[in-house]
Protein backbone atom coordinates (compact mmCIF):
# COMPACT_ATOMS: atom_id res chain seq x y z
CA UNK A 1 0.00 0.00 0.00
CA UNK A 2 3.33 2.22 0.29
CA UNK A 3 3.43 2.52 -3.27
CA UNK A 4 -0.13 3.17 -3.25
CA UNK A 5 -0.31 5.92 -1.40
CA UNK A 6 2.98 7.53 -2.76
CA UNK A 7 1.07 7.13 -6.63
CA UNK A 8 -2.00 9.20 -5.01
CA UNK A 9 0.08 11.71 -3.12
CA UNK A 10 1.86 12.39 -6.91
CA UNK A 11 -1.52 12.72 -8.40
CA UNK A 12 -2.79 14.79 -6.16
CA UNK A 13 0.16 17.20 -6.06
CA UNK A 14 0.01 17.39 -9.81
CA UNK A 15 -3.84 18.05 -9.76
CA UNK A 16 -3.26 20.71 -7.48
CA UNK A 17 -0.80 22.33 -9.78
CA UNK A 18 -2.87 22.16 -12.77
CA UNK A 19 -5.69 23.06 -10.45
CA UNK A 20 -3.83 26.75 -10.04
CA UNK A 21 -3.02 26.85 -13.60
CA UNK A 22 -6.65 26.77 -14.53
CA UNK A 23 -7.55 29.32 -11.53
CA UNK A 24 -4.78 31.20 -13.66
CA UNK A 25 -6.26 30.88 -16.90
CA UNK A 26 -10.01 31.25 -15.64
CA UNK A 27 -8.62 34.77 -13.84
CA UNK A 28 -6.91 36.13 -17.01
CA UNK A 29 -10.02 34.91 -19.16
CA UNK A 30 -12.27 36.93 -17.30
CA UNK A 31 -9.91 39.65 -17.60
CA UNK A 32 -9.83 40.27 -20.86
CA UNK A 33 -13.41 39.53 -21.85
CA UNK A 34 -13.87 42.71 -19.59
CA UNK A 35 -11.23 44.41 -21.03
CA UNK A 36 -12.42 43.67 -24.33
CA UNK A 37 -15.95 44.95 -23.53
CA UNK A 38 -14.31 48.06 -21.83
CA UNK A 39 -12.66 48.95 -24.99
CA UNK A 40 -15.31 48.55 -27.29
CA UNK A 41 -17.56 50.88 -25.15
CA UNK A 42 -15.49 53.10 -25.24
CA UNK A 43 -14.57 53.30 -29.02
CA UNK A 44 -18.45 53.74 -29.37
CA UNK A 45 -18.07 56.33 -27.26
CA UNK A 46 -15.58 57.94 -29.38
CA UNK A 47 -12.64 57.85 -26.64
CA UNK A 48 -10.40 56.11 -28.75
CA UNK A 49 -6.87 57.34 -26.63
CA UNK A 50 -8.53 55.42 -23.59
CA UNK A 51 -9.42 52.25 -25.82
CA UNK A 52 -5.73 52.15 -26.82
CA UNK A 53 -4.69 52.12 -23.33
CA UNK A 54 -7.16 49.25 -22.64
CA UNK A 55 -6.22 47.41 -25.57
CA UNK A 56 -2.32 47.57 -24.79
CA UNK A 57 -3.26 46.20 -21.16
CA UNK A 58 -5.32 43.64 -22.48
CA UNK A 59 -2.92 42.52 -25.03
CA UNK A 60 0.03 41.69 -22.46
CA UNK A 61 -3.12 39.61 -20.44
CA UNK A 62 -3.66 37.36 -23.54
CA UNK A 63 0.20 36.63 -24.40
CA UNK A 64 0.14 35.78 -20.01
CA UNK A 65 -2.66 33.16 -21.02
CA UNK A 66 -0.77 31.77 -24.20
CA UNK A 67 1.85 31.14 -21.94
CA UNK A 68 -0.46 29.31 -19.91
CA UNK A 69 -3.68 28.15 -21.68
CA UNK A 70 -2.07 24.63 -22.99
CA UNK A 71 -4.13 22.20 -21.12
CA UNK A 72 -7.38 24.58 -21.19
CA UNK A 73 -7.51 25.80 -24.98
CA UNK A 74 -11.33 25.23 -24.29
CA UNK A 75 -12.21 27.29 -21.53
CA UNK A 76 -9.84 30.52 -23.05
CA UNK A 77 -11.39 30.56 -27.04
CA UNK A 78 -13.96 32.79 -25.71
CA UNK A 79 -11.23 35.44 -24.50
CA UNK A 80 -9.58 35.00 -27.46
CA UNK A 81 -12.31 35.83 -29.39
CA UNK A 82 -13.51 39.28 -27.47
CA UNK A 83 -9.73 40.34 -28.03
CA UNK A 84 -9.78 40.07 -31.70
CA UNK A 85 -13.18 41.57 -32.32
CA UNK A 86 -11.91 45.01 -29.81
CA UNK A 87 -8.12 44.99 -31.59
CA UNK A 88 -10.02 44.83 -35.06
CA UNK A 89 -12.65 46.61 -33.96
CA UNK A 90 -10.27 49.42 -32.12
CA UNK A 91 -7.96 48.85 -35.98
CA UNK A 92 -10.96 50.04 -37.78
CA UNK A 93 -11.83 52.54 -35.76
CA UNK A 94 -8.04 54.21 -35.90
CA UNK A 95 -8.34 54.11 -39.61
CA UNK A 96 -5.86 50.99 -40.05
CA UNK A 97 -8.35 48.65 -41.49
CA UNK A 98 -8.55 44.78 -40.46
CA UNK A 99 -5.28 43.80 -39.37
CA UNK A 100 -4.13 40.37 -40.46
CA UNK A 101 -4.71 37.38 -38.08
CA UNK A 102 -0.28 37.37 -37.27
CA UNK A 103 -0.56 40.50 -36.39
CA UNK A 104 -3.17 40.27 -33.71
CA UNK A 105 -1.29 36.70 -32.45
CA UNK A 106 -3.83 34.41 -31.76
CA UNK A 107 -5.40 31.04 -33.18
CA UNK A 108 -7.41 31.06 -36.69
CA UNK A 109 -10.35 30.18 -35.09
CA UNK A 110 -10.11 32.69 -32.73
CA UNK A 111 -9.29 34.93 -35.04
CA UNK A 112 -12.52 34.21 -37.66
CA UNK A 113 -14.54 34.21 -34.46
CA UNK A 114 -13.50 37.23 -33.79
CA UNK A 115 -14.18 38.63 -37.03
CA UNK A 116 -17.60 38.00 -37.12
CA UNK A 117 -18.14 39.52 -33.89
CA UNK A 118 -16.86 42.75 -35.38
CA UNK A 119 -19.83 43.14 -37.72
CA UNK A 120 -21.98 43.73 -34.81
CA UNK A 121 -20.28 46.40 -33.98
CA UNK A 122 -19.72 48.15 -37.75
CA UNK A 123 -23.32 47.86 -37.85
CA UNK A 124 -23.70 49.76 -34.39
CA UNK A 125 -21.62 52.80 -36.07
CA UNK A 126 -23.64 52.66 -39.18
CA UNK A 127 -26.68 52.98 -37.25
CA UNK A 128 -24.96 56.24 -35.03
CA UNK A 129 -23.78 57.60 -38.58
CA UNK A 130 -26.94 57.26 -40.45
CA UNK A 131 -28.40 58.68 -36.71
CA UNK A 132 -26.02 61.89 -37.56
CA UNK A 133 -26.90 61.93 -41.06
CA UNK A 134 -23.20 60.82 -41.81
CA UNK A 135 -24.07 58.70 -45.03
CA UNK A 136 -20.34 58.47 -45.75
CA UNK A 137 -19.40 57.32 -42.52
CA UNK A 138 -21.75 54.51 -42.91
CA UNK A 139 -20.73 53.64 -45.88
CA UNK A 140 -17.63 53.09 -45.36
CA UNK A 141 -18.16 50.88 -42.40
CA UNK A 142 -20.95 49.55 -44.56
CA UNK A 143 -17.92 48.44 -47.07
CA UNK A 144 -15.78 47.42 -44.39
CA UNK A 145 -18.22 45.21 -42.64
CA UNK A 146 -19.41 43.41 -46.22
CA UNK A 147 -15.56 42.78 -47.01
CA UNK A 148 -15.30 40.97 -43.67
CA UNK A 149 -18.06 38.77 -44.59
CA UNK A 150 -17.53 38.48 -48.53
CA UNK A 151 -14.13 37.26 -47.01
CA UNK A 152 -14.91 34.64 -44.90
CA UNK A 153 -17.75 33.49 -47.20
CA UNK A 154 -16.14 30.62 -48.77
CA UNK A 155 -15.32 29.30 -45.40
CA UNK A 156 -17.78 26.16 -44.74
CA UNK A 157 -16.82 23.19 -42.61
CA UNK A 158 -18.02 21.32 -40.45
CA UNK A 159 -19.56 22.60 -36.62
CA UNK A 160 -16.76 19.69 -34.94
CA UNK A 161 -14.05 21.46 -36.84
CA UNK A 162 -15.33 25.09 -36.36
CA UNK A 163 -17.73 25.27 -34.07
CA UNK A 164 -20.53 28.43 -33.77
CA UNK A 165 -18.83 29.91 -36.97
CA UNK A 166 -21.61 28.94 -39.31
CA UNK A 167 -24.02 30.73 -36.90
CA UNK A 168 -21.82 33.95 -36.25
CA UNK A 169 -21.30 34.04 -40.21
CA UNK A 170 -25.62 33.81 -40.70
CA UNK A 171 -25.67 36.51 -38.07
CA UNK A 172 -23.05 38.65 -40.13
CA UNK A 173 -25.19 38.12 -43.34
CA UNK A 174 -28.40 38.76 -41.60
CA UNK A 175 -26.69 42.29 -39.96
CA UNK A 176 -25.04 42.98 -43.30
CA UNK A 177 -28.33 42.86 -45.03
CA UNK A 178 -30.06 45.19 -42.89
CA UNK A 179 -27.14 47.62 -42.87
CA UNK A 180 -27.61 47.57 -46.37
CA UNK A 181 -31.68 48.47 -46.18
CA UNK A 182 -31.08 51.05 -43.49
CA UNK A 183 -28.54 53.03 -45.64
CA UNK A 184 -30.96 52.78 -48.97
CA UNK A 185 -33.60 53.85 -46.78
CA UNK A 186 -31.94 56.69 -45.30
CA UNK A 187 -30.81 57.39 -48.84
CA UNK A 188 -34.25 57.40 -50.05
CA UNK A 189 -35.75 59.22 -47.73
CA UNK A 190 -33.92 62.73 -48.86
CA UNK A 191 -35.41 61.96 -51.63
Amino acid sequence: MKNLDQDVENVAESLAAKQEAFDRVMQLSREVIRSAGQAITMMHNGDTKKAAAVIKEMKGKVKSLQGIDTQFKYNTQQAYQEYVEAQVFYDIMAGNGVPRMSEIGVDPDAYLMGLMDVTGELKREILESLRQEEIKDAESYFEIMKGIYDGTRSIRFAEAVLPGFRKKQDVARIQLENAGSDILSFRNRGR
